[in-house]
């Protein structure tokens, strides 16, 4: 039921192609009117139209035979393996900061990177510092994590997105021509979309929702490890964003959508992100998916789009309380997915990244069945252990992302603290009270921010010394 033709490509008719265009007009208008009715209604029609063709990718993939050990690298081998990953490309990493300006030539990288990448780079930076057990590493990453985030915030519009920049100066194979036909499509307008080198207003068309998911999801995590607020209010500012946007056709755009609200949600704990997100994921994802779990249209049965979608709804699913009316089916939703993909790589081998694969494991146990669990578990290992040999599918945030399950799964999380507070945690693990003893080299004040399993920030306790004391015996 969920397997997945290998080397299958989607293929129209004349006749499938001009059903499937009459449904996307007023399927498209359903979306922006949020008319839930006629967008189930148009979905089933448009999977209909599709019929076997539905949930097979738009071109040919490649696959790559993983490894067969399964076994996880250790925290240690991981620490290891990061730094011939960082070392590998040291200058990328301290020149990241001119990536978050687009900044991005061909000279200086060998494929244009852009404002977004630089967000999950700095990131995984992050996370990898957290872990680094060399001192110097550890500033030495967050030194360049820091400078990117920086340099980007400074990149934000008004209205909480982030402009794309102009690479056809750079002649990008990719994106010339998309920014050609996008700019002639805005007509007499386009020299107030592009400004300064940046398109500055995607008219409406959703092009920004990807980048913004991404780089709210950065921001979420950077504030987790840093404290800064400054990464905080700039996440919370995408999300203000985000909230009102119309949903589109795109199914993976409207989970980008719904991750960076949730992010919001988990900074704010205002339940308005939360059920924008849901409503991204129920009205603009979930109608498309077909039975086995791939979704309909050939661009979103793409591996890669695939597991994207997976990556971002992971966030969204374990937050919805029992109460919420759709949690059943965006549950199925996932668990379909990754099923999916799970058994396309057992079957064909890997067409991408492990990303969605770390995601899938870190969610709630009670929503993977235990068998699937199983499934992701040895696939982590197989993916890990072939990076660990040649270095395939290797980069910094899916490093980090690591790094950052595998001390979860042997035990507590650590906790990142500037150099001048001491911090002792016991018992360690518990499932009861936690005590924390704070040792201060310097005078100063203390943030401590609590986050639940999923990410969500439970509780800010704000400790201000008093007479050179901080407060003692906080509860919550």
């Amino acid at each position: 039921m969920f397997g997945q033709p290998c080397g299958v490509v989607q293929i129209l008719s004349a006749f499938q192609c001009n059903q499937i265009n009459a449904i996307l007009t007023p399927l498209d208008v359903a979306l922006k009117n949020e008319d839930i009715i006629h967008i189930d209604s148009l979905s089933n029609a448009l999977i209909s139209a599709f019929s076997v063709q539905g949930g097979r990718p738009d071109g040919a993939e490649t696959y790559y035979p993983l490894v067969s050990n399964d076994k996880w690298l250790d925290l240690n081998q991981a620490i290891t393996l990061s730094r011939a990953l960082i070392a590998k490309d040291n200058q990328i990493y301290a020149d990241l900061w001119k990536a978050a300006k687009g900044m991005a030539p061909p000279a200086y990288l060998p494929h244009s990177l852009y404002l977004r990448s630089s967000a999950e780079i700095a990131a995984g930076l992050l996370q990898i510092a957290d872990k680094e057990s060399d001192l110097t590493r550890k500033a030495t990453y967050q030194s360049w994590a820091t400078r990117a985030l920086d340099s980007l915030a400074t990149m934000q519009l008004p209205s909480g997105a982030f402009p794309f920049p102009d690479l056809r100066t750079y002649g990008d194979p990719v994106f010339t021509s998309i920014l050609n036909d996008f700019l002639k499509s805005c007509g007499a307008d386009s020299v107030n979309v592009l400004k300064n080198g940046f398109i500055v207003d995607d008219k409406g068309s959703g092009e920004f929702k990807f980048d913004a998911g991404v780089i709210a999801n950065a921001y979420y995590q950077a504030y987790f490890y840093t404290g800064n607020i400054n990464y905080k209010n700039t996440a919370i500012r995408i999300g203000n964003y985000l909230k009102p946007l119309t949903l589109n056709l795109n199914y993976n755009y409207n989970t980008f959508v719904s991750l960076g609200l949730t992010r919001t949600f988990q900074l704010t704990s205002d339940t308005t992100f939360l059920n924008r997100a849901v409503k991204n994921l129920r009205y603009g994802t979930y109608p498309g998916q077909i039975t086995n779990g791939r979704w309909v249209d050939g661009h979103n049965a793409n591996s890669r789009y695939h597991s994207i979608i997976i990556q971002n709804i992971t966030q969204t699913i374990p937050l919805l309380p029992l109460s919420y009316a759709d949690r059943n089916g965006l549950i199925s939703m996932h668990i379909k997915a990754v099923r999916n993909m799970a058994a396309y790589t057992f079957s064909c081998g890997s067409a991408t990244g492990f990303r969605w694969l770390l995601k899938a494991y870190g969610m709630n146990g009670s929503i993977l069945p235990v068998s699937l669990k199983d499934s992701v578990t040895n696939l982590i290992g197989r993916h890990i252990n072939q990076s660990n040999f040649n270095g395939k599918y290797l980069d910094v945030p899916t490093m980090g992302e690591y790094m950052e399950l595998v001390e979860v799964v042997t035990g507590i999380q650590g906790i990142a603290i500037p150099k001048s507070v001491g911090l002792k945690v016991y018992p360690n693990p518990t499932s009861g009270i936690v005590n924390l003893d704070l040792t201060l080299s310097v005078a100063t004040n203390v943030s401590l921010l609590v986050f639940d399993m999923f990410g969500k920030l439970i509780k800010q306790i704000d400790l201000i010394r008093i007479n050179n004391q901080l407060p003692a015996n906080e509860q919550f």
